[in-house]
C-alpha cells in the first residue's frame, strides 16, 4: 500500500481550498523562544520589573517562553549562564567581569544599575565620610564587593585601612551584627540593606561610594556567548521587553510591587520592604557617563574605570579587553 504523509495531506489540502475557495494563506505562528533567566539573588524590589514583564505578557508578546529562577550570589549565575544552565541573568558586572576573566562565555548586554555601593551607619552615631571610618568596626562577608572596594573607599580619600576594625562574619550575617551594635557600619548595596533594616527599626545613616570618588558599573543583563550566537533576535526582544519593564516600573512602582506579589505571593509580607527598595534604585539606572544616552546603553569609560578599580583593590589579576565584556549588539533601534 502506498502511505501518504499527513504534509501531503495538508499541502493537498490548502491547495484545494486556495483553487476552490480563494481562501487566504495563513502562515503558522512562530513558536516562542524558551529563556531561563536567573536572578542575582533571592527577591527584593529591583526584581519586579522582570515579574511586571511577566504578568503584563510583555514577554509573551514579544515572543519569549520566560521562566524566572532566584539566584544564590552573582558569581554563582555567571557559572550557570556560562554552562547553558540559564541563558540570560540579571548579574553584578563585577562578579562577571571575574567569571569573564577566567574563562567563563558570559558578556553584558544591557546597564541596568550603577553606583549603588554604600556604607550604612547608626544615624545616632553617624559615619559621615570614609575619613570617619579609622577607629570604627565595620563588618562584612569576605566574599562581598562592597566589602572588597572599601580599600579602594578610603584610599582615593586619604583614610587608612589600617585604622579600620574589621569583622568578617558569613555572607548574610552582617545586618545581625549591625542591628546589635556590634559593628559600627557595614559596606552594603542601597537598593538592598537599607531598607532590610530599616524594616527592623533601625534608624539609619549612609553615603554612596559614588559620592566620594568611587564609580562603579553595578548590575545588569548577561547572556551565555554561544546562545547569542543562535538567538540574536530572542536577545534584541528582551532587552527591548527589559527596558520597558524598567520604564513602566519606575513610572508606576506600587504596580510592579503588586505584579511581583501576584506571582509570588509569600511576597505579601514585604511589600514596604520591596517598595522601599525600588524607591532606593530609581537614581541608579545612569551614569555620569551615559547620561542622555538611550536607556541601558554602555560605553567604555565606564567598564574602563570598574575594571581599573577592580584590578588596584578588587583581586582582579588583570583587565579584559572591553569588547568580551560588554556588547550594544542588542540594544532597540
Amino acid at each position: 500500500m502506498t502511505s501518504i504523509s499527513r504534509r501531503k495531506v495538508l499541502l493537498g489540502s490548502a491547495a484545494l481550498a486556495s483553487s476552490t475557495f480563494c481562501a487566504p494563506f495563513v502562515r503558522r505562528a512562530r513558536a516562542a523562544t524558551p529563556i531561563s533567566f536567573r536572578l542575582d539573588w533571592t527577591i527584593y524590589g529591583t526584581h519586579a520589573p522582570f515579574f511586571l514583564a511577566l504578568e503584563e505578557k510583555m514577554f509573551d508578546k514579544a515572543g519569549l517562553n520566560v521562566s524566572i529562577g532566584e539566584g544564590q550570589g552573582s558569581g554563582t549565575v555567571a557559572q550557570l549562564v556560562g554552562r547553558g544552565n540559564d541563558q540570560i541573568a540579571f548579574i553584578d558586572f563585577a562578579s562577571m567581569i571575574r567569571a569573564v576573566e577566567q574563562g567563563v562565555p558570559v558578556i553584558a548586554i544591557q546597564r541596568l544599575l550603577a553606583n549603588l555601593m554604600c556604607v550604612i551607619s547608626h544615624a545616632d552615631a553617624p559615619v559621615k565620610s570614609p575619613k570617619e571610618l579609622e577607629g570604627k568596626v565595620i563588618a562584612f562577608g569576605a566574599s562581598e564587593s562592597t566589602g572588597q572596594m572599601i580599600p579602594a573607599l578610603l584610599a582615593k580619600n586619604g583614610a587608612d585601612m589600617k585604622k579600620v576594625n574589621v569583622l568578617n562574619p558569613a555572607v548574610g550575617a552582617k545586618n545581625a551584627l549591625f542591628l546589635q551594635h556590634r559593628a559600627d557600619a557595614i559596606p552594603a548595596n542601597v537598593n538592598v540593606q537599607v531598607a532590610e533594616l530599616e524594616a527592623q527599626g533601625a534608624k539609619l545613616y549612609y553615603f554612596l561610594y559614588s559620592d566620594y570618588g568611587v564609580e562603579l558599573l553595578s548590575q545588569g543583563l548577561a547572556a551565555n556567548v554561544d546562545w547569542l550566537k543562535q538567538n540574536g533576535d530572542a536577545a534584541k526582544a528582551f532587552v527591548r521587553v527589559s527596558r520597558d519593564a524598567h520604564q513602566a516600573a519606575l513610572a508606576d512602582p506600587g504596580k510592579a510591587v503588586d505584579l511581583l506579589i501576584k506571582r509570588l505571593p509569600d511576597q505579601a509580607r514585604n511589600k514596604k520592604i520591596l517598595l522601599r527598595q525600588m524607591e532606593l534604585s530609581k537614581n541608579a539606572y545612569v551614569t555620569n557617563a551615559t547620561k542622555g544616552k538611550p536607556f541601558g546603553i554602555m560605553i567604555d569609560d565606564d567598564w574602563n574605570t570598574t575594571q581599573e578599580t577592580l584590578v588596584k583593590y578588587g583581586a582582579l589579576p588583570k583587565a579584559t579587553p572591553v569588547d568580551k565584556l560588554y556588547t550594544n549588539a542588542y540594544q532597540p533601534t
